[in-house]
């Protein structure tokens, strides 16, 4: 049986439900650009509002992975692509979407999913990644991964980059608070190690954690 919001490798022409078209990019390990997996978030977006369906976003980043690759070269900025690339592929349904920022960043876009089933991906996709071989020159890498989580169950979210900009808030906050964990942003407790998103170093924290995502909106 598998995981909720999770499919096992697709066979033959099978088809996940609700794959739209460019859904299933990861088949040739490749990756959304920036300007392409920002195109298909607004579109989701629109149709999730449209429909009044949920839709999940989560944003990863492999922690110090800037000072690593001072460390060990580009070619590990290219092996943690193709980790993450390969992970998210066999991992998610064919019509979630995973593309590549500019700041060495994934942005994983999960259609008719809800909060919880957001945190059930990103909770299994941080399990996973923990047991990655990711080498570089024959010297295995010890890395971690940290993820922010957010999604819109109902029409109060406006505008796609709100929503964006909470994943990336909650990303922030995880990866500035020891990295390797899941954040959820308006959720008061995360999932993984045992600390409280917004509430770990007062409530003023957590006010400086909203205004990031809310400054989105403009």
């Amino acid at each position: 049986m598998t995981k909720p919001g999770f499919r096992k490798g697709r066979s033959g022409g099978s088809q996940a439900p609700n794959t739209r078209e460019g859904g299933d990019a990861f088949l040739s390990s490749s990756l959304f650009s920036q300007a392409q997996i920002l195109h298909l978030m607004r579109n989701e977006f629109a149709r999730a509002r449209r429909h009044g369906v949920p839709l999940g976003c989560l944003v990863l980043a492999v922690d110090r992975l800037p000072q690593l690759v001072d460390l060990y070269g580009s070619e590990l900025r290219q092996a943690v692509r193709a980790a993450v690339a390969g992970l998210v592929r066999d991992k998610t349904r064919g019509s979630d979407l995973l593309g590549a920022t500019n700041d060495d960043r994934y942005l994983l876009v999960l259609p008719h999913t809800n909060l919880p089933q957001t945190r059930v991906v990103a909770d299994r996709l941080h399990q996973l990644f923990a047991g990655v071989e990711v080498s570089i020159d024959g010297k295995s890498l010890a890395l971690t991964l940290s993820i922010g989580v957010t999604a819109c169950d109902d029409q109060k979210t406006l505008f796609f980059d709100t929503l964006l900009a909470q994943a990336e808030a909650a990303l922030e906050f995880a990866a500035t608070s020891g990295g390797g964990q899941v954040a959820s942003f308006g959720e008061s407790q995360l999932r993984g190690p045992s600390s409280v998103l917004g509430e770990a170093d007062g409530p003023g924290e957590r006010r400086r954690v909203d205004d990031r995502a809310n400054g989105g909106v403009e």
